[in-house]
């Protein structure tokens, strides 16, 4: 009898931890499948595009004030911080793995749920599940009220709330939705880098041809008052991309790559940061507001700017909600229902839930931006700092050396300082 097998052509390339099995008889199916796999993997110059897409986005925009008010530590966090994303990262996915009797890695955990319950079998998993899909939730959200937020500026005459504005930028990122593998979803990725780097040029030209005359001096060392804000809330969280890495690792066609990906990304993504921020407050220093963009006059640059930036967002969305979806398809079964529900039923209502999901929170709340600060200041700080550091000393005690622990440990009460700090000065904004 032939082998029943559940089509997969509906879903996203999963990633299935290897498991030892029996031999078995490959198919013309198997064959088949096999080929639809490798399809689905990605080149690393396109998870690249994915993960610059994720890390850089309009939070730059916020950077150039994040200078003129922690000044040169700031200037020094954005060059650091870089090292301890790559760090996380790096050991977030070691943990993934685990060494057979030959002495060959092998991925035996697939996201963060499973991290999480290799670590404490009873809650942990689905504590970590959580934090992980509220923080990405959150930031698919803000993309929405960005998008909406951005066509306000462009269409100030249109007589449409900002609700009716979200709801559209939701529609138009639901076909988005639909594609299946993170290899198709690149292109619409590369799309949103180019966007946010021709944004970032015109703000730029814009600011050197009217502020041709540049006062380093101007940058300071710190400022006691708005210095811990600037850091705990726009310069920490800038390189936060953790949440969505197993997604990223598991779709490449060369695991063994992914470091080189993550270290090329986070190279890029600070260098243009760096860049950016510092010229941009010298360029702007006279008349720097908290988003660079609003210290353009009202205008065709401004109205520019702004269409670039909601190319950028709305191309950003599908990456981070499409992770949302391999999550939730990873943890929940068409099987697990008393009554058969079709493939192509359970594929499009995912898809559509999820996009209704991320539309509620941005419609739903007020002050949607400070609560999403505020609760990144937790969500974000424990899956870059505290999450991957934790399982790194739990999973791979065996094999740690002294300074592992002392890095780790060092990390872990780095991400708790900034998480609290975050939650005291955004706690007080938002009451």
């Amino acid at each position: 009898m032939p082998k029943t097998t559940r089509s997969d052509s509906y879903h996203l390339l999963r990633s299935d931890p290897e498991v030892n099995e029996p031999p078995v008889s490959i198919t013309e199916d198997d064959e088949a499948a096999e080929d639809d796999e490798a399809a689905n993997k990605s080149p690393w110059w396109k998870a690249l595009i994915n993960l610059i897409s994720d890390i850089e986005g309009t939070s730059i925009l916020a950077l150039p004030y994040a200078i003129s008010q922690g000044g040169l530590v700031a200037i020094t966090a954005l060059v650091v911080l870089p090292f301890v994303a790559f760090y996380t990262g790096a050991i977030l996915i070691d943990c993934l793995y685990d060494e057979n009797d030959a002495g060959e890695r092998v991925r035996v955990r697939s996201n963060f749920k499973q991290l999480g319950e290799a670590c404490s079998p009873r809650y942990s998993g689905t504590i970590v599940s959580a934090i992980q899909l509220i923080h990405l939730f959150l930031v698919a959200s803000l993309y929405l009220v960005l998008s909406s937020a951005l066509a306000n500026g462009i269409f100030p005459d249109l007589p449409l709330s900002n609700t009716a504005w979200i709801v559209i930028a939701a529609a138009v990122g639901l076909p988005t939705l639909f594609l299946k593998n993170f290899s198709q979803i690149a292109w619409l990725s590369l799309i949103s880098v180019i966007a946010i780097f021709m944004a970032v040029v015109a703000i730029l030209s814009y600011g050197i041809v009217h502020h041709p005359s540049w006062t380093p001096g101007e940058i300071l060392v710190w400022d006691k008052e708005s210095a811990p804000v600037s850091l705990a809330i726009c310069i920490s969280f800038c390189y936060n991309c953790h949440s969505t890495l197993p997604g990223l690792e598991a779709s490449l066609e060369k695991k063994s790559q992914f470091r080189t990906v993550l270290g090329l990304t986070l190279c890029f993504v600070a260098t243009l940061k760096v860049t950016f921020s510092v010229c941009a407050f010298l360029s702007f220093s006279s008349n720097i507001q908290e988003v660079i963009s609003n210290s353009l006059p009202v205008g065709v640059i401004s109205i520019l700017v702004n269409a670039f930036l909601i190319l950028n967002v709305v191309f950003s969305y599908p990456f981070v909600v499409i992770i949302i979806i391999q999550i939730i398809e990873d943890s929940v079964s068409p099987d697990w229902f008393s009554f058969e529900i079709p493939h192509i039923v359970w594929f499009v209502g995912i898809r559509v839930a999820t996009n209704v999901l991320t539309l509620l929170p941005a419609i739903l709340i007020p002050h949607f931006v400070l609560y999403m600060a505020f609760i990144s200041s937790l969500t974000g700080s424990a899956t870059m700092y505290i999450l991957p550091t934790l399982f790194h000393l739990i999973l791979k005690k065996k094999e740690l050396k002294l300074y592992h622990y002392v890095i780790d440990v060092f990390i872990i009460i780095f991400g708790v300082f900034v998480g609290i700090t975050g939650l005291v000065y955004t706690g007080k904004a938002l009451f």
